[in-house]
């Protein structure tokens, strides 16, 4: 099915200034072309990135990027540009820190040095006067797409309920660093679904970004023959994640490559999922994903995905301290209803805590929560909403999932295909024959009352369950399991 047309696109996420989706866009994040392809305040800044006073004499205001020479760097309106002027440092001046948004001033000057044996010359500018701008960078950014923007753009033809798409658009979202934990969110798909439509879906979510963003391009660039430094802030990795790696950033919250935040979007396996912040449960009667061309959604994503690394909503420890006691709460009676075992409560299993005991999955939903509503505070009823909108219920369907699928297997073997049956009409079924000797097990009408669905379509479903030999039929319109 192809995807929207850019008029369309433009009229339900675009706005006068900042023209999110007239354009479609292949373009990486540091070879985007000015105007369209830049934010609206990626554009104010541009606009206010050079002063002339007299003469050769001139300020610029941008964001610092380092580059090979320790005497030379590379001044940008934007932290996700490379189109800037180079500062040419004395001596004695030490360099402002990497990604610093600084006024200088100085003199236009020709690079004393010869680049790459170049015979033309390179322009510079001297760094007379370098100085940190306290400025709130925020005040001047108006928010980017929302959530539910996002969440519509993405999965306009994926059928999955709607808190498990908000989930995966909160990965573009992110979430900022925790003290000494690497930032982003994870979720991990545990499917009773075609694995390949699973996968389709993860592709989908990877193209929709640039390489840049997915972490798989160089960290420099040359300009104008000089090597630059570009941030290493925010990744994506969707797709097929060794153990390895997902234990090192679920579970030590490091990433390897050194970025700042990294969203993870996996399916998982036994031994891998619970290692996410967010478990999903996924099956075949609730999800279906239609052919589209991700590209045509990039520029928009990218545009919002810039912008919400610039925000980082602050969390007390405090107000973390507080939800802790709750999140606790709510998990010892969650553990007593699913008979869980008391290392549910460790890390690296239901309740990722940190050493202290912290749920930094909670900590990570709330702050990008806050993130999406362009709110500079997380409060510790903040931290709760996230437990009881988003992590208790998802964690509920997890459970109740991964039960199914063990009975399941249990009693058929381990290559038993769940994903031929309506998970519903399965689980009403497994809750209400009693199993004792000389029942005839719930009728047609009882089983669709508890699944949830018509009556037709548990008869379909309970159909092919008999004929898989899953359930029987003791008598006419009543079923057991086999």
């Amino acid at each position: 099915m192809s995807t929207l047309a850019s008029d369309e696109l433009f009229g339900k996420h675009g706005t006068g200034r900042d023209r999110l989706g007239d354009v479609v866009s292949s373009s990486d994040v540091f070879t985007r072309e000015y105007g369209s392809e830049f934010t609206e305040w990626e554009l104010e800044l541009h606009r206010d990135f050079r002063v002339h006073e007299r003469g050769d004499k001139y300020v610029h205001r941008g964001f610092v990027h380092y580059t090979r020479y320790t005497d030379l760097i590379l001044l940008t309106p934007s932290p996700w540009l490379v189109q800037g002027v180079f500062i040419h440092l004395s001596p004695d001046q030490e360099p402002p820190e990497e990604g610093a948004y600084v006024e200088v001033s100085g003199k236009s000057i020709a690079l004393p040095r010869v680049l790459r044996s170049r015979n033309q010359s390179v322009q510079a500018f001297t760094g007379d006067n370098v100085q940190e701008l306290k400025i709130d960078l925020i005040e001047r950014i108006r928010p980017p797409l929302s959530l539910k923007d996002i969440s519509e753009m993405l999965f306009e033809h994926v059928g999955m309920a709607e808190a498990s798409k908000r989930v995966f658009a909160r990965l573009f979202v992110s979430s900022p660093p925790f003290r000494e934990s690497v930032g982003g969110l994870t979720a991990g798909i545990q499917a009773i679904a075609s694995k390949a439509q699973v996968r389709r879906l993860l592709s989908f979510t990877r193209k929709v970004i640039p390489p840049t963003l997915r972490g798989t391009t160089s960290t420099h660039r040359e300009v104008r023959g000089v090597r630059v430094s570009t941030p290493r802030t925010w990744r994506l990795d969707a797709g097929t994640i060794s153990p390895t790696k997902l234990r090192k950033l679920c579970i030590e919250r490091q990433d390897p490559r050194g970025f700042r935040e990294v969203s993870v979007g996996t399916l998982t396996q036994e031994k891998t999922a619970v290692l996410p912040d967010v478990p999903l449960a996924l099956t075949s009667e609730d999800f279906w994903i239609e052919t589209r061309n991700p590209k045509g959604l990039r520029l928009p994503i990218l545009k919002s995905v810039i912008t919400f690394q610039m925000m980082s909503p602050k969390i007390s420890l405090r107000s973390v301290d507080a939800a802790t006691k709750y999140v606790l709460e709510r998990m010892e009676k969650l553990r007593e209803s699913f008979g869980l075992d008391q290392s549910a409560f460790a890390r690296g299993h239901i309740l990722d805590g940190d050493a202290l005991g912290r749920p930094l999955s909670t900590v990570r939903l709330a702050r990008s929560t806050a993130r999406a509503a362009w709110e500079n505070k997380v409060r510790a009823a903040d931290l709760k909403q996230s437990w009881n909108r988003i992590l208790e219920p998802a964690l509920k369907e997890f459970l109740e999932l991964v039960e199914l699928e063990s009975e399941a297997k249990k009693d058929w073997g381990e290559k038993a295909r769940l994903e031929k049956f309506n998970t519903r009409v399965h689980r009403a079924i497994r809750r209400l024959d009693s199993g004792k000797t000389g029942s005839l097990g719930p009728s047609l009408e009882e089983i669709a009352e508890e699944a949830g669905v018509e009556i037709h379509v548990a008869s379909e479903n309970l159909e092919r369950m008999k004929r898989s030999g899953v359930v029987y039929e003791p008598r006419s319109g009543h079923y057991r399991l086999v």
